[in-house]
C-alpha cells in the first residue's frame, strides 16, 4: 500500500504558508508598535527637554539683555570713574536705582553686585563698601581673568566667606560681565546672582518623574534638584558611562545610570553651550509595550489554531481528485504503478509516456507532410497540375492564405556556379544553401524552396503596396552575400518575369532556367532578370535627384554660397545623366524652378528682392539649350539672389543678438553672469548664442566679459579710491590675489602700480 505522502505534504505546506505570514505579521506589528511607542516617548522627552531649555533660557536671555543695558550707558561710565564718596551720593543713588530694576520675579535675580577694582568699592544689596576690606576680594578679582567679557559661572558657597543667597540656597549661578563694556582695560565686574533653587523650580514640570539636570560645556552640573550634585562632573556621578553620546547638538542615547538602563535625552543650547538633560527609565517605558506583546501573542495563537483547522480540511478536499486519479492508474497500468515513489511521480510518468507517444506520432506525420509538400511544389514548377488540383493542394498544405495576399509573383532559380572544387558531399552543400535561402526570405513572401536537379527553385510573392523590383533586388543580394560569407561559394540567381496566377509558376521556372544560361557570356556570381535579357520587356526608370535638391535648399537657407553652387552643379549632372528626350529634361528643370519659387514664397521673399521684375522665368527656362546654360541661369537668376537675401537676414539677426548679449554684460558684469543666463533671457540655445557672438565680435563670451571687467577695473583704479580688494569683490573674484595675478598677466604690472603710474600722468 502506498503512503499518503502528498496529503502530508499538502498539510505541511498549508501550515507553512498560513502560520509563517501570521507570525511575521504579528512579530512585525509588535516590533513596529513598540518602535512607534518608543519614538513617541522619545519625541515627548525631547519636546520636554526643549521646553525646559526655552523656559530657563528665556530668563537667562532677559538677564543678559538687562545687564547689557545696565552697564552699557553713560550712568555706568560715570559710576565706574567715581570713588563713591559722599559727594558722589547722587551718582550712587541713580546707579543703584538703575540696577535695582533687574530685581524681579521674572528674572529670578536675587542680587546685583558691582565691583570697581580701580576705585576700590563694591556695591551690593547692603550698600557701597570698600572692596579692599571685603573678605572675597581675591575671589572677585580672579573673575577679571575670565576668557570672555561676559560669562555664566557657578558660585559655590564653600568658596565664599559670606552667604551667597538670602533664600537659603547654597549655590548661585551668576552672569559676570566685565566693565566698562566698550573699552579696555577693565576696571571692574558686574554680577547678577540667581539662586540655583529658583532654576530647579523651572525644570520641574507636571507629572514628570524623570531626573532633570543642566550641565555646562565642561559637563559640570549647574542645576539639579539635589544640591549635593551641583558642581560635580557628570561622568563622575555615575549617571553616564562616558561622554561619547553627546556628539551632536541634541539627541538621545541609552546608558546605565545607577546600575539601571536609562535613556538620556539632551539638548545643547546655542546661547551659552549649556546642555539640558533628562534621564528616564527604559523599564518603565517598556511596560506598555509588554502588555501589547501579550495581547498580540494571544491573537496570533488563536489565528494559528484556526489556520491549522482550515488547512487540514482544505488539504483533504484537494487530495481527493488526485487520489482518485492515482487509483485509476494503479488499476489500469499495474506495471507503471509498481515503479512509483509517490502520487505525483506516478502521474508525471504516466503523462510523460503519453506525451512521448504523441510527439513521436506528430514527428512522423510532420516528416511525411514535408515530403508531400516538397513533392507538390516540385510538380508545380514542372507544370504537372491543373488549376483545381493546385488550389486543393494549397488548401491542404495551409498555403492558400499566402497566395491570396500576393498580387504578383516571381520565380527565383539559384545555381552553384561550379562544383568542381567543392567537397564530395554535395548533398550537405545543397542542404546548407537551402537553409541559407530560407533564412534570407521572410516566410510571408515565399513558398518552401525545392531542389530540381541542381537548381534551387523558390516562388516569391508581393503585394502591390511594395516596390517589387527593390524587394527582389534586396532579397537576391542578401541571398548571394549570405551564401558567399558563410560557405565561400559563388552562386548565380535567375529572376523570372512577374505573374499574377500561380499556375504560371511553371513558366516562371523555365524563364529562370533560361536566363541562367547567359552565364556563358556574363560570367559567374551574377543576378539576371529575365526582362534585362528581353529588352522589349525592360523599361528605364528615371530618378529625379530629390536628395541633392533638398541639400541644395538647405545650403541656400543657411546662406552657404560655395556649398550651394557645388550642389547645383551636382543636381545638373544627375538630372542630365540618363539619356532622355529634351521635353523630359525640361520637366526636371521646371520641377526645380517650381520648388525654388516655393522656397521663396514660404520664406516671404518678394520678386523685387530677387531682382525679378516683370520677368517670366518659365519662358526663360524653356529657352536654355545646354547644361552650362541651365546651371548658370539657375545660379544667377535664383540661387545667388536667394542666398543674398538669407545672408542679409542672418547677419541682421546675428548683429541684433550680439548687441543684446553685450548689453546684458554691461548691465550685469558685477554679478556671476554667464552665457546660460543670456540664453535664458533671450530664449535661445546657449551653444547657438556662443557661435553667433564669436562670429560677430571675434571673441568668446568669457573673453569679452573679462575684457570689459578689466576696462572697468582700470577706470575705477584711475577715477576712484576703491581698494584692490573692493574692486576684486565687485568683479566677482574669489580673492584679491587672483585679481592681481590676472591684471598683471593682462597689463604686465600690478593694479597698484597701474594706479600709481597712470593717475600721476592724468
Amino acid at each position: 500500500m502506498r503512503g499518503r505522502s502528498l496529503l502530508t505534504k499538502l498539510i505541511i505546506f498549508g501550515c507553512i504558508i498560513s502560520i509563517v505570514p501570521v507570525l511575521f505579521v504579528g512579530i512585525f506589528s509588535y516590533v513596529q508598535s513598540s518602535k512607534q511607542m518608543q519614538e513617541k516617548v522619545n519625541n515627548e522627552k525631547m519636546q520636554m527637554t526643549r521646553q525646559i531649555n526655552a523656559n530657563v533660557e528665556q530668563v537667562l536671555l532677559m538677564i543678559d539683555h538687562s545687564m547689557d543695558n545696565a552697564i552699557d550707558n553713560s550712568l555706568m561710565d560715570k559710576a565706574i570713574r567715581s570713588p563713591m564718596l559722599g559727594e558722589d551720593f547722587i551718582i550712587y543713588r541713580e546707579f543703584t536705582e538703575s540696577i535695582r530694576k533687574l530685581h524681579s520675579y521674572k528674572t529670578k535675580v536675587e542680587e546685583i553686585i558691582v565691583l570697581n577694582f580701580t576705585e576700590d568699592w563694591i556695591i551690593n544689596n547692603k550698600g557701597v563698601h570698600q572692596l579692599s576690606n571685603h573678605p572675597n576680594e581675591e575671589k572677585y578679582l580672579s573673575y577679571l581673568d575670565l576668557e570672555y567679557n561676559s560669562s555664566w559661572e557657578l558660585l559655590e558657597q564653600e568658596n565664599f566667606s559670606e552667604a551667597l543667597s538670602y533664600s537659603g540656597c547654597k549655590n548661585s549661578i551668576s552672569l559676570i560681565k566685565k566693565i566698562p563694556a566698550k573699552r579696555s582695560p577693565k576696571d571692574g565686574i558686574a554680577l547678577a546672582k540667581i539662586p540655583t533653587c529658583s532654576l530647579v523650580e523651572m525644570t520641574n514640570m507636571d507629572d514628570l518623574t524623570d531626573e532633570v539636570m543642566i550641565v555646562d560645556e565642561e559637563y559640570r552640573i549647574m542645576v539639579h534638584s539635589n544640591p549635593s550634585m551641583i558642581g560635580k562632573s557628570l561622568d563622575e556621578t555615575g549617571h553616564v558611562e562616558n561622554l561619547d553620546g553627546f556628539s551632536e547638538e541634541h539627541g538621545q542615547f541609552n546608558t546605565r545610570s545607577m546600575e539601571e538602563p536609562h535613556t538620556v535625552t539632551y539638548y545643547t543650547s546655542e546661547f551659552n553651550n549649556w546642555t539640558y538633560l533628562s534621564f528616564h527609565s527604559i523599564d518603565k517605558m517598556t511596560e506598555e509595550s509588554k502588555s501589547i506583546g501579550w495581547i498580540t501573542f494571544l491573537i496570533i495563537s488563536f489565528i494559528i489554531i484556526l489556520c491549522l483547522t482550515c488547512v487540514f480540511i482544505v488539504s483533504r478536499k484537494l487530495y481527493f481528485p488526485v487520489n482518485k486519479l492515482v487509483t485509476s492508474i494503479e488499476d489500469n497500468w499495474p506495471k507503471q504503478s509498481s515503479k512509483k515513489k509517490n502520487e505525483l511521480q506516478l502521474i508525471e510518468e504516466h503523462i510523460t509516456d503519453m506525451y512521448s507517444s504523441q510527439s513521436s506520432l506528430e514527428q512522423k506525420l510532420h516528416d511525411h507532410t514535408q515530403q508531400l509538400q516538397s513533392l507538390f511544389i516540385n510538380r508545380l514548377f514542372l507544370g504537372n497540375y491543373k488549376m483545381s488540383e493546385i488550389n486543393d493542394k494549397l488548401e491542404y498544405f495551409n498555403l492558400s492564405h499566402l497566395i491570396e495576399k500576393w498580387d504578383q509573383m516571381m520565380v527565383l532559380t539559384l545555381q552553384i556556379d561550379t562544383l568542381k572544387n567543392q567537397p564530395r558531399d554535395v548533398e550537405l552543400l545543397f542542404f546548407a544553401v537551402h537553409n541559407i535561402l530560407d533564412d534570407s526570405i521572410s516566410k510571408e513572401n515565399k513558398l518552401p524552396s525545392v531542389w530540381i536537379d541542381q537548381t534551387l527553385v523558390t516562388l516569391v510573392g508581393f503585394s502591390e503596396k511594395k516596390n517589387i523590383q527593390q524587394e527582389v533586388y534586396n532579397i537576391t543580394e542578401s541571398i548571394q552575400d549570405n551564401i558567399q560569407q558563410t560557405l565561400k561559394v559563388s552562386i548565380s540567381i535567375g529572376i523570372s518575369l512577374p505573374f499574377t496566377e500561380i499556375k504560371k509558376a511553371s513558366r516562371g521556372y523555365l524563364e529562370g532556367i533560361e536566363v541562367l544560361k547567359h552565364r556563358i557570356k556574363l560570367g559567374k556570381g551574377v543576378i539576371i532578370h529575365y526582362n534585362s535579357i528581353h529588352s522589349e520587356k525592360h523599361s528605364i526608370m528615371f530618378n529625379y535627384p530629390e536628395r541633392t535638391e533638398k541639400e541644395l535648399f538647405d545650403a541656400i537657407k543657411m546662406a552657404e554660397e560655395v556649398k550651394a553652387m557645388d550642389l547645383l552643379q551636382k543636381w545638373v549632372e544627375k538630372a542630365f545623366k540618363n539619356p532622355q528626350s529634351p521635353r523630359e529634361y525640361q520637366i526636371s528643370m521646371m520641377r526645380l524652378l517650381n520648388n525654388l519659387l516655393i522656397v521663396k514664397q514660404e520664406n516671404g521673399i518678394s520678386f523685387q528682392q530677387m531682382d525679378l521684375f516683370n520677368a517670366s522665368v518659365y519662358e526663360e527656362v524653356l529657352t536654355l539649350q545646354t547644361k552650362d546654360e541651365v546651371e548658370n541661369w539657375f545660379k544667377e537668376r535664383l540661387v545667388h539672389p536667394l542666398i543674398k537675401v538669407f545672408r542679409a537676414r542672418k547677419e541682421s539677426q546675428f548683429q541684433n543678438l550680439s548687441e543684446k548679449i553685450i548689453d546684458i554684460i554691461h548691465k550685469n558684469y558685477e554679478t556671476d553672469v554667464s552665457l546660460e543666463d543670456c540664453a535664458s533671457k533671450l530664449h535661445y540655445n546657449a551653444n547657438y548664442l556662443s557661435n553667433v557672438f564669436k562670429q560677430e565680435t571675434k571673441y568668446t563670451f568669457s573673453e569679452y566679459l573679462v575684457m570689459y571687467r578689466f576696462s572697468q577695473a582700470k577706470k575705477w583704479l584711475l577715477e576712484t579710491d576703491m581698494t584692490i580688494k573692493e574692486i576684486a569683490e565687485k568683479l566677482r573674484y574669489k580673492n584679491s590675489q587672483n585679481f592681481i595675478r590676472s591684471f598683471k598677466k593682462q597689463e604686465d604690472m600690478t593694479p597698484g602700480r597701474y594706479r600709481q603710474k597712470y593717475r600721476d600722468v592724468s
